[in-house]
């Protein structure tokens, strides 16, 4: 049975299990200088294999509420650092054995570790199968931070000063750090578009807030759009679709229903309307590559739209 408790008493039961432990995952959305260094104070001398998961959006570098010195350091020193641009959770898992869980990031104030720190609420719960079932499901769905991709990610921020806050895009260029792989419900448009969405305004690095965030510049929101992974999912369906028909809207529901890694998964339903969303983005924004058209009375109805020299 578990209870709150606040984000110094969470360092201090820390500071208990840390030093002895083998095995360490510690998914924080944000990782800054301060965290690191006294975490890797206690475990340094013990040879912990560590596992850090971050958002380590451009925005979160920029605004310094994660230091990508820091991140450079951890992966020269051997951690497994992983990027999730969606990340929310702040999870500590010590040896599959012990988790705490709550709204403490890995930073001077989420840990209490410097004076004035934020009001946390934690608590601390016994490994199981499922939880730790979990917590490899979301490190698997992160993205590997290697020291190549972090070399690209500091020339990219080189572009932008201070007073270009604004313009500094919640995710990276796919050139700097690709997609993670996993499709997730978070991966698709909640609403439709000009629609707004309380997932959005909690997290404004999920694909389609960007995409809403950008709406008055039609280009870019529509560049944007182009690269998800939910406009890059179905794409791919439709262009390597060999069957004699062309894939209709509950042909499309059975392999998202199939594709969707999200644990539990969604109820039909919610497929359903996250595909219906999609649909209406692909009508606003991608109506140059894909064609939604209805044949006689039936369902909705994809195909990818040839050039005239009959490539696609």
């Amino acid at each position: 049975m578990s209870n709150l408790f606040s984000g110094d008493k969470l360092k201090t039961d820390l500071e208990l299990a840390l030093p002895s432990c083998k095995k360490l995952v510690v998914a924080s959305a944000f990782i800054s200088k301060v965290g690191f260094e006294w975490l890797n104070n206690l475990i340094q001398s013990n040879r912990t294999s560590t596992t850090l998961v971050g958002r380590l959006t451009p925005n979160d570098f920029f605004t310094g509420a994660s230091d990508l010195e820091t991140i450079k350091k951890a992966v020269n020193e051997g951690y497994t650092v992983k990027a999730l641009s969606n990340l929310h959770a702040k999870i500590y898992q010590i040896d599959d054995d012990l988790i705490f869980n709550g709204s403490a990031n890995l930073t001077g104030k989420g840990l209490s570790i410097v004076s004035e720190s934020n009001y946390e609420a934690c608590t601390k719960v016994v490994g199981c199968i499922e939880s730790n079932r979990f917590i490899e499901k979301l490190v698997s769905a992160a993205v590997p931070i290697t020291l190549l991709a972090i070399e690209r990610m500091e020339i990219f921020l080189e572009k932008f000063e201070s007073i270009d806050l604004a313009n500094v895009p919640a995710t990276w260029p796919l050139d700097v750090l690709p997609l993670p792989s996993d499709l997730l419900v978070s991966d698709f448009p909640l609403t439709r578009p000009g629609e707004t969405a309380c997932e959005y305004e909690i997290n404004p690095a999920l694909p389609f807030a960007q995409i809403e965030n950008a709406k008055k510049d039609f280009a870019l929101a529509s560049n944007l759009f182009k690269q998800t992974k939910a406009y890059q999912w179905i794409k791919k369906q439709v262009t390597e679709n060999i069957s004699d028909r062309d894939l209709g809207f509950g042909k499309i529901s059975k392999l998202l229903h199939d594709e969707l890694a999200d644990d539990p998964a969604p109820y039909r339903q919610e497929i359903k309307t996250l595909q219906a969303n999609l649909y209406s983005y692909l009508k606003l924004y991608a109506s140059d590559e894909i064609e939604i058209y209805m044949p006689g009375r039936r369902s909705e109805v994809l195909r990818i739209i040839k050039g005239k020299d009959g490539r696609l």
